[in-house]
């Protein structure tokens, strides 16, 4: 195994396949995965990397099964995707029984989505434990990188034709500074609200609130959210970054928010819209138009506006090439609200062609903020461009790893 993409290969060729791409997702097994009675918990972070599992019913436990390929076996056979509504979480399971051999080497689980020669997809799941010439060790070190050690939960996902992965002085940083503030156990929210979260963490370490359009840590965009309690996928949206459209429309903002907006008891207007490629309550719309290379703002089908994909790309660049997802644990009192900042996960390559077909498939949002005040103003609290779930972001981004 010199060289991922080889590994692949080598995996499809078991199937009598021939390999065109793909790309891995790989698990430190924890004491509570094995190979069929609990089963693999699947990060929430890794949910897109396998067959799409529509939760008709959250209160009931539900299954779905698909086809794969046993690699360690070297037959095809049906796993059970499972969703249990008690936790709630998703686990893998009729995995090898090789993953329940107990011994010092960490256990690891691989599952390939391959595109084969002949244009068709398929799963691979490979795993290694204490195999003889140290497979796990080697497997390990192939796909999460030499300078990681196999610490139980860590995962990772990313295509076969990335690099190595490596930590650069500044990940290295940001890494410390998490560790001192993760030693400091539950802290105090420096700030009420929603942004508590964030804005504690960020102090912590010494990065200074602002509003620059770049990443917050030496091109690292830093994201805090709450952890769900039960081990479940944390909730709300995940601000990308802000960026107006072009307008086509020649109006003052007093015009443009009578025809976005609407009046309220008061008699102002606002606009508080979430904006897709489905028309909103106000005949509002995104219309991605590939060939021009934009996206336009539509009200029914007049154009309002527009953005080059290209401007959006350059704003997507600026504010997360490098981005770390941080999870904290929050503890509310009746006085204050407390935090215990506990998992780092690390993304990067993200890219405008995944980014465009978020948009087209409304799970990047755009969002309008506008009132008008008593004196005439309109107010204008920015234009966001959102991930409407956390679970949705390894697929504007290429590479991720949970490095604690």
């Amino acid at each position: 195994m010199n060289s991922l993409t080889a590994y692949a290969e080598s995996l499809v060729k078991k199937a009598g396949q021939e390999l065109s791409s793909g790309e891995i997702f790989a698990k430190v097994l924890t004491l509570n995965d094995d190979s069929g009675r609990h089963g693999v918990l699947i990060p929430s972070d890794a949910y897109s990397f396998f067959p799409y599992f529509e939760i008709a019913d959250p209160t009931k436990n539900q299954t779905l099964e698909f086809p794969a390929f046993d690699a360690t076996s070297g037959e095809s056979a049906v796993f059970a995707y499972k969703y249990y509504e008690r936790y709630p979480e998703r686990r893998i399971t009729r995995l090898h029984s090789l993953l329940n051999a107990t011994s010092s080497e960490p256990r690891i689980l691989v599952c390939l989505r391959a595109k084969h020669s002949d244009g068709t997809f398929a799963y691979y799941f490979d795993c290694a434990n204490s195999c003889p010439n140290g497979r796990s060790s080697q497997l390990f070190a192939l796909i999460f990188g030499s300078e990681m050690s196999p610490e139980s939960g860590a995962f990772v996902v990313r295509p076969l034709d990335t690099s190595d992965f490596s930590i650069d002085a500044t990940l290295q940083d940001l890494l410390d500074r998490f560790d001192e503030v993760n030693k400091r156990g539950w802290v105090d929210s420096l700030r009420e609200g929603d942004t508590g979260i964030g804005y504690t963490f960020e102090t912590l370490i010494g990065v200074k609130e602002n509003n620059d359009k770049k990443a917050d840590f030496s091109g690292i965009e830093i994201k805090c959210k709450r952890a769900k309690e039960a081990g479940g996928a944390s909730s709300g949206k995940i601000n990308l970054f802000q960026a107006g459209p072009v307008w086509t429309l020649k109006s003052t903002a007093k015009e443009r928010i009578r025809i976005l907006g609407h009046p309220g008891i008061n008699g102002l207007y606002a606009c508080h819209s979430q904006v897709t490629t489905s028309p909103n309550n106000r005949g509002i719309l995104l219309d991605v138009v590939q060939p021009v290379g934009k996206i336009d703002l539509k009200k029914d089908t007049s154009a309002l506006g527009y953005w080059t994909l290209e401007s959006l790309g350059i704003r997507l660049a600026e504010k997360h090439s490098r981005t770390a997802f941080i999870k904290a644990q929050v503890k509310d009192t009746k006085t204050k609200q407390r935090f215990l900042y506990e998992e780092f996960v690390y993304c990067d390559k993200p890219s405008i062609e995944r980014f465009v077909d978020l948009v087209a498939h409304r799970k990047i949002v755009f969002e309008f903020l506008m009132q008008e005040e008593p004196d005439g103003r309109v107010r204008n609290r920015g234009y966001p461009w959102r991930l409407i779930r956390e679970e949705l972001r390894d697929q504007l981004f290429a590479f991720q790893v949970k490095l604690r």
